[in-house]
């Protein structure tokens, strides 16, 4: 109930349904299809196969809150590993596209953390923090759909690939750090990833298994250089290599995300497991967040015509 409430607070726009399941018709939302010798009907479902076709759409709407590890080393503020709690909020909205004859899924995603760690004496505190926001495009292949995979598609493992484009834009604070206490983080990134699904049956109740994982693949990042305050930087405005070249060979980064959907009468409950991994080294300064999250949330299914 407190999940419930503070999604509520964080997201008044957000409402809770279920997660559709084979053979259920959406009479409110959906228009019956009267030709029953559609191809590309699912005979256990009234809405086409695919991503391909008319009809209604799906739009899933995902809203989720997590708390687990951080490890966070920053050599510009401190040469220590600093570990702690990591808090994360995480807004996810996928819907179909019309692009490549309806294959390809468009994904926007919000993730918001805060970190808060000691040193390894325990006597000094860091803080930290940041917001990324991503779209991203995923064909899905075989005819699949990792929308709606439990009525969309003809099998019950589903994949697609694809490329995002994410901005972020974070800072880390150590409450003792002499002249520069502060580092700031930002970066736009082009990536690569895939997503996969898996619809399991239990009991006539369909239990869904989704899988993410992102690589960025190259951009552009934010870095003072080696010895160089933000002082020299913005206020005499002596830049250095501040907006350096990213890729993996300088950022090898990965996050992951596996969740698990389980419906509750009218509800679907979404728990799930995210890891950041997140590296650098920009002008000879060593960068790591590191961060394990168990979240929870709930889905929600809306229909457009």
């Amino acid at each position: 109930m407190a999940v419930v409430l503070l999604l509520s607070l964080c997201c008044p726009s957000l409402s809770f349904g279920h997660l559709p399941h084979h053979g259920e018709h959406h009479s409110d939302c959906l228009s019956q299809d009267k030709d029953n010798d559609n191809p590309n009907l699912n005979p256990n479902s009234s809405l086409p196969l695919g991503g391909v076709g008319g009809g209604s759409k799906e739009v899933l709407h995902s809203s989720m809150i997590g708390v687990g590890f951080s490890n966070i080393l920053d050599t510009y503020l401190s040469s220590y590993n600093y570990k702690g709690t990591d808090i994360r909020v995480q807004r996810e909205t996928m819907r179909m596209t019309n692009l490549w004859k309806g294959h390809v899924a468009n994904q926007s995603l919000i993730d918001f953390h805060v970190d808060i760690n000691k040193n390894r004496t325990r006597n000094i505190k860091e803080y930290a923090g940041g917001i990324r926001y991503a779209q991203g495009w995923y064909y899905n292949f075989m005819g699949g759909n990792v929308v709606n995979p439990v009525e969309r598609s003809h099998t019950r493992f589903n994949f697609a690939v694809g490329l995002s484009a994410s901005g972020y834009l974070g800072v880390v604070y150590i409450n003792r750090s002499g002249n520069n206490p502060a580092q700031a983080k930002a970066d736009l990134m082009l990536n690569v990833g895939g997503l996969a699904t898996y619809d399991m049956v239990i009991a006539h109740h369909h239990y869904l298994w989704r899988y993410q994982v992102t690589f960025p693949l190259m951009g552009i990042a934010f870095s003072p250089d080696y010895g160089q305050s933000y002082y020299e930087a913005f206020v005499t405005e002596h830049y250095s290599r501040n907006v350096v070249f990213a890729y993996p060979g300088n950022m090898p980064s990965m996050h992951h995300k596996l969740t698990l959907d389980i419906p509750i009468k009218r509800y679907t409950l979404r728990v799930g497991y995210v890891a950041q991994i997140n590296q650098s080294l920009f002008n000879h300064l060593k960068y790591h967040s590191y961060s394990h999250d168990f979240m929870i949330g709930f889905n929600k299914y809306l229909y457009r015509r």
